[in-house]
C-alpha cells in the first residue's frame, strides 16, 4: 500500500458522508487518518485517527495549525478527501439572498481552495499526492432553482482541474465527483417526493470514493467524475415534477 493510502485527511468529517468516509477508512488496515470535525464520531483502537476539532478551512491561522498537523501525523505522501460544503435549497433566484450565495461560495469552493493553498505544497515536498473533491451532476445539467449551490460546485470542479493542471508536474493528482441526490436525512427531507428507494446512500458514496482514490493513477488527472444510480424518476420526469414543493420563501 503507497502512502498516499495509508495517509489519509479529510476534511468535513462530520457531514454524513464524511462519517461514513471515516468509517469505510477505519477498517482497512495500516491507515492513518486525519478529520477536520466538530464530534469525535470514530472510535476505533485499531487504527491511528487524529480528529481536530473546531478548525474553520476559511481562516488561515487554522489552515496553518492543519498543514502543521499533517505534516506531524504523516510521516510520507498523503492523499485528501475534501467532503466541505453548507446544505441547499430548492429556492429560485430572486427568493435567494445574497448572504446564502456568499455562504454557498464560502462553504464549498473556499475551503477548497484554502486547503489546497496550504497542503498541495506540501504534498509535492512528499513527493506527490491525490485529492479528491465532491460536486454535484447539477453543474451538468444546470437545474433551475439551485443557481447558489450549483454556482458553487461549478467553482469547485474548475478549482479541481486547474490543481490538476498546475500542479500535475509535482504529481499531485486531483479529480472532482460528481453527486447525484444522496440519501442524507437532510435531502430526503428537503425532497419528500424524490426517489428516495434509489437515492444512492452516504454508505455508498463512501466505498465509491475510496475505490475512485486507490485507483487514481497519474494519467487520471482534472476529471469530473459523475456516479449514478438509476431512477425511473429522473428519466421519466421533469425538474419540476420530481421536485413540486419549491421553496419560495
Amino acid at each position: 500500500m503507497s502512502d498516499r493510502l495509508r495517509n489519509i485527511l479529510v476534511t468535513g468529517g462530520s457531514s454524513e458522508i464524511g462519517t461514513a468516509i471515516l468509517n469505510v477508512l477505519s477498517k482497512m488496515d495500516m491507515v492513518k487518518i486525519i478529520a477536520t470535525s466538530n464530534t469525535n464520531k470514530i472510535n476505533n483502537s485499531n487504527f491511528k485517527y487524529r480528529c481536530l476539532q473546531n478548525i474553520d478551512l476559511n481562516n488561515d491561522t487554522c489552515l496553518l495549525s492543519l498543514r502543521d498537523e499533517v505534516s506531524t501525523f504523516f510521516q510520507g505522501s498523503f492523499s485528501i478527501i475534501h467532503s466541505v460544503g453548507n446544505f441547499w435549497k430548492h429556492k429560485p433566484l430572486n427568493y435567494t439572498d445574497i448572504g446564502f450565495a456568499k455562504e454557498m461560495m464560502l462553504s464549498h469552493y473556499a475551503t477548497l481552495f484554502g486547503v489546497s493553498h496550504y497542503l498541495l505544497p506540501l504534498a509535492a515536498e512528499r513527493g506527490g499526492g491525490r485529492i479528491v473533491a465532491f460536486s454535484c451532476n447539477s453543474v451538468l445539467y444546470n437545474y433551475p432553482e439551485m443557481a447558489a449551490f450549483t454556482s458553487a460546485k461549478a467553482a469547485v470542479e474548475c478549482l479541481i482541474k486547474c490543481i490538476a493542471n498546475e500542479w500535475s508536474k509535482d504529481k499531485i493528482v486531483a479529480n472532482a465527483i460528481a453527486l447525484p441526490s444522496i440519501g442524507t436525512n437532510a435531502v430526503k427531507e428537503d425532497k419528500k417526493y424524490g426517489d428516495h428507494n434509489n437515492y444512492i446512500t452516504p454508505d455508498e458514496v463512501a466505498e465509491i470514493v475510496i475505490d475512485i482514490l486507490a485507483e487514481m493513477s497519474p494519467y487520471m488527472n482534472g476529471n469530473v467524475i459523475k456516479i449514478f444510480k438509476y431512477s425511473k424518476s429522473f428519466y421519466h420526469k421533469s425538474f419540476f415534477e420530481r421536485n413540486p414543493s419549491s421553496i419560495k420563501e
